[in-house]
This record gives structure tokens, C-alpha cells and sequence, in this order.
């Protein structure tokens, strides 16, 4: 007995440095496969989500309304509507944001179709200058319709709803405008987002991140 003592004894330091050598155990988790319900939808979000007809409009109008509430992009660039021309298509010249060298930009107003007393009236906010020719907006020209908005020099025109370009320095324009602009190719109109609230004022929202005052 006493033999096996003293073999336990000086074997002690050597099992030691065996066991020191081997790390404690660690908790693994593996996250669950996501669930993938409904048919038909995989790779093509809010698919299943899809409201009835005519629901898209009343979404969109909410979305904005929170919009306004949440971000510091809303800025108000008139106390009144009644600063604006009510008749189709009258212009007014508003500043909104600047650059990162404090540049202001300049955006023009120009109001749409006529609406019932009880809606709110139709704005556009849309560049101040034409993106081809540089010539100001507050004289281009609106179709019938307010879906159509023609440069009153160059003669380019761009859709109302999306800003894609439809007509890019048509021959009917003054040719030394279209020799000096062509090289710079379609240009897409810059449009924001416009809200009026029942007291008149008018608002219109900036890019996510521009700035709001000139830096100190």
C-alpha cells in the first residue's frame, strides 16, 4: 500500500500538466432555420403582403404623415400656399439644405391640378435649374395635365411623377443650347416629396443625411 502512495504520489505533478493542457468546455448555440411561410413568395418580399386594390394609396399617405413626424428632412419653405400662384402651373423659387461648403440649394415650387377644397393641393418641388441647359424652372412649361414639365429654353422635358427624362434637347430648340448641352446626355429631374398642412404651410423633404444650416 505504501509502495502505490508513493507511485500516486510522484506521478501527481505529470497528470497535472496533462490536465491544464486541455480547455473547458464551451456552450454552442446554433440559431434555428428561419420559417418560410406562404407559397409562391420566396425572394420576393411584401408579395404576400399585398393589400386589396386601391389600398396602396391610403399606405403611402400614412407612411408619409409618419415620415413628417419623425425626420428633420421635413423643412418649411413657405408660411402660406397663398405665397403661390393658384392657377396650374405657377412657380416660386424656394431655398432648402446646402452643401458640405455651405452652398444653398434652390428648389422650385410649382403647383398641379386643382383639387376640392377639402384635399390637399398638388405640389411639386423640382430642381431650380434645368439639369441640361441650367436655365431656370420658375419659366418651364406644364402640360394640361400636370404630368409633363418642358424646359423654357433647352426644350427637355421630364416626367412629373418619376423625374425620367422624355424628350432630351429636341430638334425644336434653339441649336447653340443643344450643341453646348448634348455632350452631358439625359439627365433625370430631381423631385421631393411635398406636404401642406391645414394651417397652409408648405413643407418639402430633403435627401436622408443633407444638411439643414451652413456649418460653424
Amino acid at each position: 500500500m505504501r509502495l502505490a502512495v508513493l507511485l500516486l504520489a510522484s506521478c501527481a505533478p505529470a497528470m497535472g500538466l496533462h490536465l491544464g493542457a486541455i480547455s473547458a468546455p464551451r456552450a454552442h448555440s446554433r440559431a434555428s432555420a428561419p420559417s418560410m411561410k406562404g407559397k409562391g413568395t420566396r425572394g420576393m418580399p411584401g408579395k404576400a403582403l399585398k393589400g386589396p386594390a386601391g389600398s396602396s394609396a391610403s399606405v403611402k399617405k400614412r407612411l408619409q404623415k409618419e415620415d413628417f413626424l419623425k425626420r428633420k428632412e421635413w423643412v418649411q419653405v413657405l408660411d402660406s400656399i397663398t405665397e403661390l400662384g393658384e392657377e396650374m402651373g405657377s412657380s416660386k423659387a424656394v431655398q432648402a439644405g446646402v452643401t458640405p461648403t455651405g452652398q444653398e440649394f434652390i428648389w422650385c415650387l410649382l403647383r398641379g391640378k386643382q383639387v376640392k377644397d377639402e384635399e390637399e393641393p398638388q405640389l411639386f418641388a423640382v430642381d431650380g435649374a434645368c439639369r441640361c441647359c441650367q436655365f431656370p424652372l420658375l419659366n418651364a412649361q406644364m402640360d394640361n395635365d400636370a404630368s409633363k414639365l418642358t424646359c423654357g429654353l433647352c426644350g427637355t422635358s421630364w416626367s412629373l411623377a418619376n423625374g425620367e427624362c422624355i424628350d432630351f434637347l429636341p430638334a425644336t430648340n434653339p441649336w447653340a443650347a443643344k450643341k453646348a448641352n448634348e455632350a452631358k446626355g439625359p439627365q433625370r429631374l430631381g423631385i421631393l416629396p411635398t406636404r401642406v398642412t391645414k394651417a397652409g404651410k408648405v413643407y418639402l423633404r430633403l435627401p436622408d443625411g443633407t444638411l439643414l444650416n451652413k456649418l460653424p
